[in-house]
């Protein structure tokens, strides 16, 4: 039987500054519609391009809680006439901005996020959340963050990476790591997040030997 996590979210708020009240609106109806339906990751994501008058590639993962946005906004891609801007996050990192609409020259240009959360993880050893904190409190930079979490042989999920680690594509990095030398396992865990209400199965990675059910992603 595979491990199963439970992500028990108290507080979740993940806005630009200077976001928009409409925005902030739109946002909090697309939260909420796809809590009651239980939405699954590309439907969450179907839904937010369809209600939200912009959204950007950073913080789809962070709204949406997904953990393979590139691909999803890929494949909807196929069916949706998305337009698309670059933008720059945080002043230094590259982002692009995606809407179903046809002008976007009211877009902003650049963006700053703030995000705030309360979350307990619950395995079947009890709360395990305090080691992610501690982590993410030491140093700052995601990857830093994720080999340190390894090296104290830590379990770390896409999740995880998400909430503790500010990681979007944790698969990326992950990689960048087994080629400096560091011999990463890849299975799959039970994901469970109350703010969704949905369940999923996603990446977990563990520093040593491959597991029973070990993958190559």
């Amino acid at each position: 039987m595979s491990e199963r996590i439970d992500y028990q979210i108290e507080k979740y708020q993940f806005a630009a500054i200077d976001e928009s009240p409409r925005l902030t609106q739109q946002w909090a109806e697309v939260t909420e519609e796809c809590r009651q339906i239980k939405a699954g990751s590309e439907e969450r994501l179907h839904i937010a391009l369809l209600n939200v008058d912009y959204v950007t590639s950073f913080e789809i993962p962070f709204r949406l809680q997904l953990i393979r946005a590139p691909q999803l906004i890929d494949q909807l891609r196929k069916t949706l006439p998305l337009g698309r801007k670059p933008v720059t996050i945080s002043e230094s990192r590259y982002g692009c901005v995606y809407s179903i609409r046809a002008d976007l020259n009211n877009v902003p240009d650049a963006f700053r996020y703030r995000f705030t959360h309360r979350i307990r993880r619950v395995t079947a050893d009890g709360v395990t959340t305090a080691a992610y904190q501690e982590i993410a409190k030491q140093i700052k930079a995601p990857r830093e963050r994720l080999r340190l979490a390894l090296e104290a042989g830590l379990s770390v999920t896409a999740l995880d990476g998400l909430f503790w680690f500010g990681m979007q594509r944790i698969a990326a990095d992950i990689s960048t790591l087994r080629k400096s030398g560091m011999r990463i396992s890849t299975a799959e865990a039970e994901a469970f997040d109350n703010l969704t209400g949905t369940t999923r199965r996603v990446p977990v990675y563990r520093l040593g030997l491959p597991l029973e059910n070990n993958k190559t992603a």
